[in-house]
């Protein structure tokens, strides 16, 4: 999918084109949030509890809030019901989700790679999204799910995000990293998008692995706080790594999550920290039994997560590849931004 011009425009066509998906989403157990939450919400509870959140999305980043808009218009659902579908992860909070990793490859170009592992069942709504904007600002493109306009990606710039769960007590009404992660892939530079970070009020906690081609960094977040960590190789799961957040972390001891940052920094080094292409697939769809599996099937149950695609992200190359369900089966397509704004 692919749109274009100003905000509203690109809500718009983004809404007009899934206006069938989104509005069936939006009937299915409210966007499938009663699928996973403990505690059943109606519709009118469900848009009540974004009411706090939407004016903090239209101050810090009133760009979007313009874009959801015209999502809500495209598909004939109310600008409420538009924000909701950005907000799903705050309403059902906390759960642990995704494996992720950044490194220079074999041809010595930074990537970032993870399993998108979520509740919900999640796999047949997920689509690859190509933002094209003004000539003065850079194009995008994202894996993404149907209704929400941020998730992870690259930019015409260079620059790549990516995501995972970490859990901090503190969630709040603000901005949900979804949202500004699409933010960030706005900007032109490593070092705006740290400052942008340090501006805008985050609802939720959540690790962002994120590249400029030379620099590879993993940003770990409260929803008050941010630490960097900087390395040529940077493994991530769900749990904190930074020493200033290890106290305040609210992971359970025996989750999947340290196995899986132990099994993926073991099959980095049996690839001499520089794999192929070939071997990041294969270690996105790493299976073992036991609690070190990369690549997670479920059984039919929308409570419990499972990996719903896979993505490689070579943002200086302008590629991303990407994985529609579990990446132990299924195959890997190449899509391409058609602009590049790298010198």
């Amino acid at each position: 999918m692919v749109v274009s011009g100003q905000p509203l425009q690109r809500g718009a066509q983004y809404g007009e084109e899934f206006r069938r998906e989104i509005r069936d989403f939006l009937d299915d157990n409210i966007a499938r949030i009663n699928s996973v939450r403990c505690q059943p919400l109606t519709l009118k509870e469900a848009l009540s509890m974004t009411d706090s959140y939407i004016p903090h999305i239209e101050a810090c980043t009133p760009e979007l809030a313009e874009e959801i808009k015209g999502l809500a218009q495209g598909a004939g659902i109310s600008y409420r019901e538009g924000m909701l579908l950005q907000l799903r992860r705050e309403i059902i909070a906390a759960g642990l989700e995704c494996t992720a990793f950044a490194c220079f490859n074999q041809e010595g170009r930074a990537v970032i790679a993870q399993n998108i592992d979520l509740a919900g069942q999640l796999t047949d709504l997920g689509i690859i999204l190509e933002v094209r904007t003004p000539e003065n600002a850079p194009d995008l493109l994202m894996y993404t799910h149907v209704g929400l306009i941020g998730y992870l990606g690259i930019n015409s710039y260079g620059l790549g995000v990516g995501l995972n769960m970490v859990l901090s007590s503190g969630w709040r009404a603000g901005v949900p990293p979804y949202l500004l992660i699409r933010h960030l892939l706005h900007q032109r530079t490593l070092e705006r998008c740290l400052l942008e970070i340090g501006r805008i009020r985050r609802a939720s906690s959540r690790n962002l692995l994120m590249t400029d081609g030379i620099r590879l960094i993993n940003v770990e977040m409260t929803v008050d706080k941010a630490r960097l960590i900087e390395n040529d190789l940077l493994v991530h799961t769900n749990h904190y790594l930074h020493k200033d957040f290890i106290n305040c972390d609210l992971v359970k001891p025996g989750t999947s999550t340290y196995p899986r940052l132990e099994r993926t920094h073991e099959r980095l080094r049996h690839y001499g920290r520089r794999p192929s292409v070939k071997q990041m697939e294969e270690l996105l769809g790493y299976h073992e039994n036991g609690a070190g599996s990369l690549c997670v099937h479920q059984d039919g149950d929308p409570r419990k997560v499972a990996t719903v695609a896979s993505v490689i992200m070579e943002p200086s190359e302008g590629r991303l590849r990407a994985c529609k369900g579990y990446p132990c089966t299924e195959p890997f397509h190449d899509y391409r931004l058609e602009r590049s704004c790298m010198a």
